[in-house]
């Protein structure tokens, strides 16, 4: 029997969809609220007997695999992975990790820490002050610090180091998982990393727990601390709260706050579509992630000078990426969302369900900095704005805000028009924008064939032969990348001992060589790292890639069967018909 027929001999499709949501028993089958698009009333069903899913709403339907990719926003091996877990079934793997046994064993620590310091904070003397400090000024209730399993470090040096010693864990164990650090003076052995502080555990979105964040409440530098990059936990790539929020994110889109608390009290007040990129900046690496539940996204960081700013970066460096951005505005008066929420929150779940465009924000910021009373004041505004608003294409939408805009500096409507439409100010992004932004906007501009060369490009030998001979060449739209393609094959099969990019691209026509060592050179940041990430990220592209071309195919006949209805030919609209049905299920 394969592993794809002993996962689903193992696993209940009921019991892997109601490990996501709330299913009730309706007939035969169950039905609940669908997951994957905003409902009143269920429409999602749940067949035990024939083990697959139908939303009769939106139309999503599968089985136990199609179900968890689409929830868990991965491709199929990851799935089955996942699934496995769930089955006790052992997948053979082609690759192997190396680092599988140290994160299963640093997964394991981090485990048995989140339960020490919960424990410490619900039920010991010492514990009171960190429960008082989330009770008393968070105004968090009980059941919000157990659903988020919120603990204390105790102001010691060693009490969770020895407690876990006991465990029966190494000091190497211990000191790869971040909970412990080298003691600094010339004595040996270790001490605990967080002392005196409340405890966010950090669970990723299979619900294993990756670091920990600590908010200090001993009045110690710094007042907020993280576990270091591990090899389970990579800061730039995670997002607090994700993992309960993830099936209210499919169906209403995500809200970005600034941390952990402004998520933890989001949660409390019925507000459960809400992550925290904590201890970080927004990165692309947590878009990519967020990408894969949504499309959907809403910005709500602090009102402050720090938080605009920080909204600003944040905003320029979605919008290349064909999110829906908007955002939650937090009046002046209030610091934060943890603020807002505890002193008007009818009004703060207001703001955070009904954000506002992200041209409003960029106006309401350009208000803010700069004084509309003088001429440089109104100058500086135009020019803040002009990157953002000439992008605007509908006329009608440019039009509100230019009567907007001109009536709060008192200008003149066209004077202002011509501003923002400025082409060479449009080609600058805001000052506030992050370094990133500029070279973000060139990548997004690149095909996933592009993404699938430069992932070769940077193989080894092995890597490139393994996947290069996956896909056809005539899934290559652009010229110049199937002739890098074409000339990769033949020099891959006159069998070199190693991939060497300077001799391969030696071979090549000035043009092309050009172009070869572009892409060699294009960023892709941590995805080429790990070797299995890096394999499944070439599979995942290539898939792609063969997607787009049967697109392209699927409009070139459809335009044919116009013409064959035109021209009343039924030979060939059959013939046709047939065609574009057998392509559709590769889509599919």
């Amino acid at each position: 029997m394969d592993t794809v027929s002993q996962i689903k001999q193992n696993l209940d499709i009921v019991d892997v969809v109601a490990g996501y949501i709330n299913v009730k028993k309706s007939g035969k089958n169950y039905k609940a609220l669908c997951p994957f698009h905003s409902e009143d009333t269920p429409s999602f069903m749940v067949s035990p007997e024939l083990q697959i899913y139908k939303c009769f709403g939106c139309g999503e339907g599968g089985d136990i695999f199609s179900f968890v990719e689409k929830m868990e926003g991965v491709e199929f091996n990851s799935a089955l992975e996942i699934l496995a877990e769930k089955a006790g079934v052992k997948i053979e793997r082609r690759d192997y990790d190396p680092n599988l046994a140290k994160k299963s064993k640093i997964f394991e620590i981090n485990a048995v820490a989140a339960e020490f310091y919960h424990n410490l904070l619900i039920k010991h003397e010492a514990g009171k002050k960190a429960l008082e400090y989330l009770t008393t000024k968070r105004e968090l209730d009980e059941k919000t610090i157990k659903f988020f399993k919120l603990g204390y470090a105790p102001n010691t040096w060693d009490t969770l180091y020895q407690y876990l010693r006991k465990k029966g864990f190494s000091d190497e164990e211990l000191a790869l998982s971040g909970t412990v650090i080298p003691r600094r003076s010339e004595e040996k052995g270790f001490v605990d990393k967080f002392r005196g502080r409340v405890m966010f555990p950090f669970f990723d979105v299979s619900e294993k727990i990756v670091g920990f964040g600590g908010r200090d409440v001993v009045d110690r530098e710094p007042k907020y601390l993280n576990t270091q990059e591990t090899i389970v936990f990579n800061k730039s790539a995670f997002l607090y709260g994700l993992d309960k929020a993830k099936v209210e994110v499919k169906k209403s889109g995500a809200v970005f706050v600034e941390g952990p608390m402004d998520a933890i009290k989001a949660w409390q007040n019925e507000i459960h579509n809400v992550v925290a990129a904590s201890g970080t900046s927004l990165t692309a690496a947590q878009l990519k992630i967020i990408s894969r539940y949504t499309k959907e996204i809403t910005f709500c960081f602090d009102s402050d000078e720090a938080g605009m700013g920080a909204t600003a970066r944040a905003l320029s460096l979605a919008e290349p990426h064909d999110f829906d951005v908007k955002v939650a505005m937090i009046p002046e008066s209030y610091s934060d969302l943890d603020e807002y929420l505890k002193k008007s929150p009818s009004a703060a779940k207001s703001v955070l369900i009904n954000p506002v465009p992200i041209y409003d924000f960029y106006l309401a910021s350009a208000l803010r900095k700069f004084d509309k009373e003088t001429a440089y004041g109104k100058k500086q505004i135009v020019s803040y704005l002009a990157p953002a608003f000439a992008k605007i294409s509908n006329d009608v939408v440019l039009d509100h805000y230019v009567k907007q805009l001109s009536e709060e500096i008192g200008a003149g409507e066209e004077a202002v028009r011509q501003s923002l439409k400025d082409p060479q100010a449009a080609k600058h992004p805001p000052k506030d924008a992050s370094p990133e932004v500029q070279k973000l906007s060139n990548e997004v501009r690149k095909s996933a064939e592009d993404y699938l060369l430069s992932l070769l490009l940077k193989g080894s030998l092995d890597t490139i032969g393994q996947f290069l001979y996956k896909f056809d060449l005539e899934d290559i739209e652009t010229e110049k990348n199937r002739l890098v393609f074409e000339a990769l094959k033949e020099h891959i099969d006159s069998k070199p001992k190693e991939f060497d990019i300077k001799y391969f691209t030696e071979k090549l026509e000035p043009s092309l060589k050009q172009f070869a060592l572009e892409m060699y050179l294009w960023d892709l940041g941590d995805v080429t790292s790990n070797r299995i990430l890096f394999a499944r990220e070439i599979e995942s592209t290539v898939s792609r890639v063969e997607k787009d071309s049967t697109r392209r195919k699927l409009k070139t006949i459809s335009e044919q069967i116009k013409l064959a209805e035109l021209e009343k030919d039924n030979s060939r609209l059959e013939k046709l018909s047939k065609q574009f049905s057998e392509l559709s299920i590769k889509l599919k």
